[in-house]
């Protein structure tokens, strides 16, 4: 048996960043890689705000989310537990990648990146409480070195033209940074600013909650005759959009002299 490491937060998205961090140092001392860290990162995000969301937030409960992190020799071994009602999000049918944006139903891509990020998963509902376990194996591909990345979050804007604004959110791009994002998108483009691009060039991590901002903005956007273009993707953000399939929505280019060019002639 390796080593273990356990943390018990409150079931309320504030305190998931807190699990999250717990789960990064754990992964790193490890030694996964920032891609292999990266997904076992957004994974347990993903499963403790389906918990809050779902869980605690239909039964119109706080109860408690425990993440038991279990260092072997050949892998990683994730456990979260609940005690919300019995409930096995592996159930639930994949949503299609593939799929047109406006025929997609909410919902169900939290699980879907956690299958397809993870190497296993499993479910189980014992002694009143729900049991979702997932595993990363420590193959050569996720154990390369790799670069440590930050955890703070802002923002800032920039006019680049009369009519093209430049929005540079930094950090992680979660449920609890999300809102900040959506406020300040919100604010341009009730200004009348339709032509956006997000410099994603600073964000080290983004969730189901930002990439949820991103196409309400795009939305917002495409209605009024704009867009909304994104610049600087990490690999492992990229990723995230090639996992959904947003990588054939959004307008994605490496600088923002690339985008302004290609976009706001």
């Amino acid at each position: 048996m390796g080593e273990e490491y356990r943390i018990t937060i409150p079931g309320i998205l504030e305190r998931i960043p807190d699990v999250c961090d717990a789960v990064v140092a754990a992964a790193r001392r490890s030694g996964f890689n920032e891609r292999a860290v990266y997904h076992c990162q957004m994974a347990v995000d993903e499963a403790c705000t389906n918990i809050v969301e779902h869980g605690y937030g239909m039964a119109q409960q706080v109860g408690q989310i425990e993440v038991i992190y279990r260092n072997e020799p050949d892998r990683c071994v994730i456990t979260i537990a609940d005690n919300g009602p019995p409930f096995n999000p592996l159930a639930r049918e994949d949503p299609d990648p593939t799929m047109a944006l406006s025929d997609r139903k909410p919902g169900g891509w939290g699980i879907y990146f956690i299958k397809k990020m993870m190497d296993e998963t499993s479910y189980t509902y014992e002694n009143g409480r729900n049991y979702l376990t997932i595993v990363k194996l420590k193959t050569p591909q996720n154990m390369a070195p790799a670069a440590r990345t930050t955890a703070d979050t802002g923002i800032a804007v920039h006019t680049l033209t009369g009519s093209v604004r430049e929005i540079s959110p930094s950090g992680r791009l979660d449920s609890n940074a999300a809102p900040d994002l959506q406020a300040v998108l919100d604010a341009q483009l009730d200004d009348g600013h339709v032509h956006l691009i997000v410099n994603m060039t600073d964000i080290s991590y983004i969730s189901t909650s930002g990439l949820k901002v991103l196409v309400n903005a795009w939305r917002r956007a495409r209605d009024a005759s704009g867009n909304v273009a994104l610049v600087g993707l990490k690999p492992q953000i990229l990723e995230v959009f090639e996992t959904v399939g947003f990588d054939q929505i959004f307008s994605i280019f490496d600088t923002t002299d690339e985008a302004l060019k290609a976009l706001y002639k």
